[in-house]
């Protein structure tokens, strides 16, 4: 389904061109996130500008004057009833091949676009969930950041594209399960809350983060697709689906409720400042 572009912005301007030499196009050389709109307010803005602070921090880009980011992005929200907003920020240009010019300045490119309007619907009625057969790899430097280089992302939902399930769970190189194509994981094994360890691969999500705030008994480990097997309920989140029953995992039926209890304990959180 189409999401259509309503918006852009680069570097405060109105346009849609970056120059070539941008090392975010070179060698994905920044990150970004990804908010969704309701009336007019971004929901959860101060976790997504600690995202991207705290992202600038750990990839060694210029740090970013959040104020005035948050300032900006307010106003950008106000007219929009319901839409995905999407910030990105690159190393800027400049630098010899891998190198960085010592004065480089970051770019900022933000984006509105159209809210996936089936979200909802499947929210109420869950989604059918696979295996992926691709593996993501160990990256330890970049584990759970919204980094730019989403390759794997990109050939996950290729795959997806060819099924005829809603999303897929993928396992990294060590058969350890991480994620689903651009949501993380929660499910219930042996009556207990569980979600992936996500040290090695994977995204630390701002919705994941939330829901083990709210759920701090939340088992966080290793599992297998084999344990996966033995699941009695389970849902995929990210901060434009919220939380996201599963009605069905590979051939297993599960139940829904578990995971509307939770997504319905979140909505009640979006009336809250964070």
């Amino acid at each position: 389904m189409t999401q259509y572009m309503k918006r852009c912005l680069v570097n405060d301007k109105e346009q849609k061109q970056i120059s070539i030499a941008n090392r975010g196009l070179a060698y994905g050389d920044g990150l970004f996130t990804t908010a969704k709109i309701v009336d007019g307010q971004i929901e959860y803005l101060s976790s997504h500008i600690q995202r991207l602070f705290l992202g600038c921090e750990n990839l060694g880009l210029t740090s970013l004057n959040t104020a005035d980011l948050t300032e900006k992005l307010i106003g950008i929200a106000k007219p929009y009833s319901l839409a995905v907003l999407k910030v990105i920020v690159t190393a800027g240009s400049g630098g010899r091949g891998y190198a960085r010019s010592t004065d480089s300045i970051n770019d900022l490119i933000i984006t509105v676009h159209d809210y996936p309007q089936h979200y909802d619907d499947l929210a109420i009625n869950g989604i059918t969930l696979g295996n992926s057969t691709q593996k993501l790899g160990i990256n330890p430097m970049l584990s759970g950041l919204k980094h730019l280089n989403r390759l794997e992302q990109v050939l996950l939902r290729q795959e997806l594209t060819d099924s005829p399930l809603d999303d897929l769970i993928v396992a990294n190189v060590n058969d350890e399960v991480v994620e689903a194509t651009s949501a993380n994981l929660f499910f219930w094994l042996d009556g207990k809350l569980c979600t992936p360890e996500i040290t090695h691969s994977g995204v630390n999500g701002i919705m994941r983060q939330l829901i083990l705030k709210k759920y701090p008994d939340t088992i966080i480990r290793q599992f297998t697709f084999n344990e996966l097997t033995k699941v009695s309920a389970m849902f995929i989140c990210n901060c434009i689906m919220g939380v996201m029953p599963v009605k069905q995992y590979n051939d297993q039926c599960l139940s829904i409720a578990l995971p509307q209890t939770v997504r319905d304990t979140v909505n009640q959180q979006h009336k809250k400042p964070l």
